[in-house]
């Protein structure tokens, strides 16, 4: 049974110095800290995010969300609208949500601010804010991405055991395109579980059901990480269920199997994480089923800057996955994004070279494109 502890905080939203290149988020926000759907191998059970020990049975519940996030967008004078992660770290419509309501009053806030959003669930909750979801989306941009780790309904029962079945999270794909058709919305096929959900029919059949709800992509990139408190947890769990394949994740994550902590592996070697990702591409391809989500473009002095990091960092993402060097290419992108000024007003000064890690061919690209842009 869980107990809510109800809790002021400081501050309500983070602002990250750069944008993240996989949701498009600036800022985020956590209604909730700890999680009542308790998937086992769930990241924030870390030390990095500093959650309730007991993570799924003592849910704190951050007070006065509403005018604390109303005052900090109003007064705030760095801030300019752009997108709010929220539920990045626990879920923002775990059951909590039903009596608290904390999800809902940011969502009021964000919209009265014109601020776009994405929200990361597993939950069918989220369709009670469909009408507020769509008004969002038509002022600005909201996308909805709803996490989906394995079609087998066994598997999921080990993985994420108080987490709403596959079938309802699909329909939850489905109502949103028919009821909410301005929202983007699609599946996260992150993590990837390593040999527990990583077998290529089962991979193939979770995208053919996404692909049937008509979402907008299924997005993946990542296998399971581990680490400390997380990494103890969750090897715990697989000992104690899946014994026979324990030895498989000590060789793909390099632990010592007898040792009495974690010692191992951030995430799965290399040439595992190759082949995954070559497998995932085809079926992204096979399926026509993007695996990147349209980002949010402002309406502003920074829409150039938008459009042209959002092509650079797809790009960076595709080099990343097979392997190929990407680093300067992301970093020359993030590097657009966070202009202070129109990336043309720059270019008319003849000064792109002077943005960190734009030189050589990066440079050249990007004159061709300011210049089919200016050409629109």
């Amino acid at each position: 049974m869980p107990r809510f502890i109800e809790k002021q905080y400081k501050s309500i939203i983070n602002k990250s110095k750069f944008i993240d290149h996989w949701f498009w988020t600036r800022y985020s926000i956590n209604p909730y800290n700890g999680c009542q759907f308790g998937c086992i191998y769930c990241d924030a059970r870390s030390d990095h995010y500093h959650m309730p020990e007991d993570f799924e049975n003592e849910i704190v519940i951050k007070t006065n969300v509403g005018p604390m996030l109303d005052q900090r967008i109003a007064r705030a004078r760095t801030f300019l609208p752009d997108v709010v992660g929220i539920g990045s770290v626990t879920d923002s419509y775990q059951p909590a949500e039903k009596k608290f309501g904390n999800t809902r009053t940011i969502l009021e806030v964000l919209a009265k601010h014109r601020y776009p959003v994405h929200l990361i669930t597993k939950s069918t909750l989220v369709l009670r804010d469909l009408p507020l979801l769509e008004e969002i989306a038509q002022q600005t941009w909201c996308t909805v991405s709803v996490t989906i780790t394995t079609t087998d309904p066994e598997k999921s029962k080990l993985l994420e055991k108080f987490a709403p079945a596959l079938a309802k999270r699909l329909d939850v794909l489905r109502q949103i395109k028919a009821k909410a058709p301005h929202v983007q919305t699609g599946a996260l096929l992150i993590p990837l579980i390593p040999v527990l959900c990583d077998d290529p029919l089962e991979v193939e059949a979770l995208f053919t059901a996404v692909k049937q709800t008509n979402a907008d992509y299924l997005m993946f990139g990542g296998a399971m990480t581990l680490r400390n408190r997380q990494a103890d947890w969750f090897l715990h769990h697989l000992r104690t269920a899946k014994p026979e394949i324990y030895p498989q994740y000590a060789r793909l994550y390099e632990f010592t199997l007898d040792g009495e902590t974690y010692d191992g592996r951030y995430g799965p070697t290399h040439d595992y994480m190759q082949a995954q990702h070559e497998q995932l591409l085809s079926l992204s391809k096979k399926h026509d089923l993007p695996h990147r989500i349209k980002r949010f473009i402002p309406q502003d002095w920074r829409k150039t800057n938008y459009r042209i990091a959002e092509r650079m960092l797809n790009a960076a993402f595709e080099r990343q996955l097979v392997g190929q060097s990407w680093e300067t290419l992301f970093w020359a992108a993030q590097n657009i994004q966070n202009l202070k000024e129109p990336l043309e007003t720059v270019a008319d000064r003849g000064e792109l070279g002077k943005i960190k890690n734009v030189r050589g061919p990066i440079k050249t690209r990007l004159e061709k494109i300011l210049n089919e842009i200016a050409s629109e």
